[in-house]
């Protein structure tokens, strides 16, 4: 029986909270091979780590050219959740590397954890947590927060996981205002969402939720004069990408009272936080980029792409598809993955 080999980039199981990354179908099989490797201290995948990869299942380290080289036998190359700037697509276009995503449940994660960072800007809930540590009930009536109910959320970016937030957020009667210059009026409407340009956004909007990829052209979009368009008592949210603004720049802004705060679970050279200005802001929430990290969610995710190195190891055109070049006749729009359909 041919051994299929699959390399997973880092081991993230959890055996006592019974997770196994969702890969059981994997294990289970007798005829593939699951290797973990250790090498979470290189930025970039080894060739050299991955002699005899039928399948790579790249989770943060990045695969660049020179990672695909003399690895003949690869025939797929997954991504574990819906991001996938950390692997040159080209380059396994060119070598007939099929390339997926598993971004389904990470859209629903993410905006779960963006409405819950939504709802702790508005409560003040930060403000009030650090008060009561130290001052217990006294003047705690000056850290009053607001409602969500009713205010103007801009969102910077409409795909799965923004139209995912917007769901989450009917029962709260917002106006949502959206910058996204790939988003049609027609689908706009469905959404229920109004198409504005980057400057009215940031002038109208309560909070203002990032949800674009890292791009060249969303790299550094967002600045200090960008700040300061924005409302003083405005909050922005980003579970997103590191790079869309320098974070000293929003650190400076909540600092000098250009907004009123911020809930960050992305930064700009993570995981390197060491000195980040951002985390020395008491009153603001950050987290270590888990907004899409949920056991069910990863779970899902592991089930997903379990599935796509099943249907490639049988010749199969595997689901959520990315580089549907890679294949002589055309794909099954049903195949494609959400995010480049």
């Amino acid at each position: 029986m041919t051994q299929f080999t699959v390399y997973v980039s880092n081991d993230l199981r959890v055996p006592d909270r019974d997770y196994d990354m969702g890969l059981g179908a994997l294990y289970g099989a007798d005829d593939i091979e699951v290797e973990f490797l250790t090498t979470q201290n290189h930025d970039v995948l080894r060739s050299e780590d991955l002699a005899g990869a039928n399948a790579l299942v790249a989770i943060q380290q990045h695969v660049t050219p020179e990672t695909l080289d003399g690895l003949d036998d690869l025939k797929l190359v997954s991504a574990f959740g819906a991001g996938l700037d950390h692997i040159d697509i080209g380059a396994c276009t060119e070598r007939g590397i099929a390339v997926v995503n598993a971004p389904q449940p990470v859209g629903r994660a993410v905006a779960q954890s963006t409405l819950g960072m939504l709802i702790t800007c508005a409560s003040n809930a930060i403000e009030l947590d650090n008060h009561l540590r130290t001052d217990g009930f006294a003047n705690r009536i000056s850290l009053m927060g607001h409602t969500l109910y009713g205010k103007t959320v801009g969102t910077v970016g409409m795909g799965m996981i923004g139209s995912n937030v917007v769901d989450l957020l009917e029962p709260f009667d917002v106006e949502i205002l959206t910058h996204d210059p790939y988003l049609s009026e027609e689908r706009a409407d469905e959404l229920g969402v109004t198409l504005v340009d980057l400057d009215t956004l940031l002038a109208e909007s309560d909070f203002v939720s990032l949800h674009c990829p890292l791009t060249e052209e969303t790299k550094g979009m967002l600045g200090t004069e960008q700040f300061k368009q924005m409302k003083e008592s405005a909050y922005l949210v980003n579970t997103t990408r590191g790079g869309l603004y320098a974070d000293a720049e929003l650190a400076e802004a909540v600092e000098e009272g250009w907004i009123a705060g911020a809930a960050v679970d992305v930064f700009e050279d993570e995981p390197n936080v060491a000195g980040n200005p951002l985390l020395d802001l008491d009153d603001c929430l950050m987290t270590p980029h888990m907004a899409g990290v949920l056991i069910e969610t990863m779970t899902e995710q592991g089930e997903i792409v379990s599935e796509a190195i099943l249907a490639r190891l049988h010749d199969e055109v595997p689901a959520n598809l990315v580089n549907p070049d890679v294949y002589a006749e055309p794909v099954d729009e049903a195949l494609l993955s959400p995010s480049h359909r």
